[in-house]
């Protein structure tokens, strides 16, 4: 299983940050290097944490996610 935190660095180094920066599943697990199922996981832990918000097959940092990703750099 992938990482969440590494999952959360990778949407915020995409700035995927809102609904219009949103990436795409497919997008995002070949910049990881993972296959798309792979993801699921991590995906529904850091959504029910409320770090990420998923629109059909695109996926981007909540506000909260933000945060949480940005007080790792400090």
């Amino acid at each position: 299983m992938i990482d969440p935190l590494k999952l959360l660095n990778t949407l915020h180094s995409l700035s995927a940050v809102d609904e219009a920066r949103a990436v795409s599943l497919n997008q995002l697990s070949r910049i990881l290097g993972v296959d798309p199922r792979e993801l699921e996981e991590p995906l529904h832990i850091l959504h029910a944490m409320e770090y990420v918000i998923i629109k059909g097959t695109r996926v981007y940092l909540s506000e909260l996610g933000i945060l949480k990703i940005s007080s790792t750099f400090c």
